[in-house]
């Protein structure tokens, strides 16, 4: 499988020595970065545009960059009869991108892919969505550091919290837009199951945590579930969880095999 992608950071990095350690199942043929990028994470090429990775006619494009590259690259991948892999999940709590990449994906036959990330059950609570599903609630709780730089901490002194302290709940589509680079759990959670206006999130800056930790509630005709999370922050990025990566690389070997979990 030939594979593009967006983005030339950690998440790329682990996607990178996953595909070149594949005994060629999945090739990259090249990746769209920032300008100010540096070198390849790997063996393929860069561009500065989307182009010249459509013209090396991969599969699919993996977006591992940033909620912006889904605007600006979506629904031009998906024209072009590529599949689209999303990693920023959030983008998608915008209403009108997420209509117009399903309109383009239906007349193009192409497909919008979400993985996990650093989440469990998201294949149950889209099984439960079937027959009703009434309630969900993501708790996520990450060292104060781990939210910096976000709209939603705007005024608030990270460095001066001392204990665990709720910076954020709304809902899940309010949380991907205050938490952009935080957030995508959220997003998923809410794709998932019940929308992004009515999936409630409670975001939490704890200084007595190392790990990201999510807890998911979830009620409705099939009963009730609860599950935890208590994943690594990735080595190299302390916004996003090491689960997160793996996902993505699971999610790939997932496409080129032939029997499927």
């Amino acid at each position: 499988m030939k594979i593009g992608l967006i983005g030339n950071g950690t998440i790329a990095r682990v996607v990178t020595t996953h595909c070149e350690g594949s005994d060629g199942r999945i090739e990259i043929v090249g990746a769209v970065v920032l300008s100010e990028d540096g070198p390849s994470v790997g063996c393929h090429p860069t561009f500065k545009t989307l182009d010249p990775v459509l013209a090396m006619g991969p599969e699919l494009i993996l977006e591992c960059a940033a909620q912006q590259a889904v605007f600006d690259y979506g629904t031009q991948i998906l024209k072009a009869g590529v599949d689209l892999m999303v990693i920023s999940v959030g983008a998608l709590a915008d209403a009108g991108l997420r209509a117009n990449l399903e309109q383009e994906a239906r007349a193009q036959n192409t497909k919008v892919i979400i993985p996990a990330g650093a989440l469990a059950g998201l294949d149950a609570i889209t099984a439960a969505k079937t027959d009703g599903l009434e309630r969900v609630l993501l708790r996520t709780r990450k060292p104060p550091n781990s939210w910096a730089g976000a709209p939603g901490v705007e005024g608030v002194d990270l460095d001066g919290i001392t204990e665990p302290t709720t910076i954020f709940s709304g809902s899940a589509g309010a949380a991907a837009r205050a938490f952009p680079k935080n957030a995508n759990v959220a997003a998923a959670v809410a794709l998932a199951g019940i929308g992004v206006d009515e999936t409630q999130v409670e975001l939490i800056a704890d200084p007595g945590v190392t790990r990201n930790i999510h807890h998911i509630e979830a009620e409705g005709a099939f009963g009730r579930l609860e599950i935890d999370v208590q994943a690594e922050p990735s080595p190299n990025n302390p916004k996003t969880s090491h689960l997160a990566a793996l996902s993505i690389v699971r999610q790939l070997d997932k496409l080129t095999e032939p029997i499927q979990i």
